[in-house]
């Protein structure tokens, strides 16, 4: 309730930014009957919106004026958290897919009464979204322990670390392969590589089903840490 205010201001402006790309899409003629207008709207505001809304969810544990309120609040760090956690995921998907499906009545509507054709209507069992959806939890898991370790700039300092830890590993992933590249080739003839299949199997499991888990208990923590020392 502290930033519905944001959430309404911010609901209003992409409305608006739908409406203009609508209307000159309109009037160029494209105006047809699929459904690639209010995909791409759902999924580029969930990350963009997601992700920046994310970021900053625990400015209230890092500000100076507010972590005294945030600290005194009568509720466990899990239950500060996760419940955090729930309004920025399943809180902002079911919000977007509402609010998407809403905006492309309005929109259809008004395509409707100015040039007498419109698109398809937005709607959000249709399932092309939801493939995309995985992703964007991860995504927001990395933003979220972001928005907890981080007390100023977070969503830049994420991805900075994120790029950082990414060409970190891609270093250590090119040694270990010229290291054991070479004796592999002179073993094998270079024909077999069991452990290279190996991550490629594992890679999307700890993608999907560990990375995510993982950023949110270490958020966890890091709150927990915070409430202990008193926010210092």
């Amino acid at each position: 309730m502290r930033v519905y205010r944001s959430g309404l201001l911010i609901s209003g402006t992409v409305g608006l930014v739908a409406l203009v790309v609508s209307v000159i899409g309109a009037y160029d003629g494209e105006v047809g009957d699929g459904l690639t207008f209010y995909r791409a709207f759902f999924i580029a505001t969930l990350f963009a919106w997601g992700t920046i809304a994310t970021s900053v969810c625990f400015n209230d544990l890092h500000g100076r004026g507010t972590n005294t309120a945030f600290l005194l609040l009568p509720a466990s760090a899990l239950e500060k958290t996760s419940s955090r956690l729930l309004l920025y995921t399943v809180g902002m998907i079911a919000y977007l897919l509402l609010y998407t499906t809403f905006l492309s009545w309005v929109l259809e509507g008004i395509n409707t009464l100015w040039i007498g054709e419109h698109r398809a209507l937005f709607s959000p069992l249709d399932g092309v979204g939801w493939s995309l959806v995985p992703h964007f939890l991860v995504a927001q898991a990395l933003f979220f322990l972001g928005a907890a370790w981080f007390r100023k700039v977070q969503f830049v300092k994420t991805v900075a670390s994120v790029i950082g830890i990414w060409i970190g590993l891609c270093i250590i992933a090119v040694s270990l392969a010229y290291m054991v590249g070479p004796q592999r080739c002179l073993n094998a003839n270079c024909l077999e590589f069991p452990f290279l299949e190996w991550v490629t199997d594992a890679a999307p499991v700890a993608y999907f089903y560990l990375l995510p888990p993982f950023c949110w208990f270490v958020a966890w923590l890091r709150v927990t840490e915070t409430q202990v020392s008193h926010g210092i």
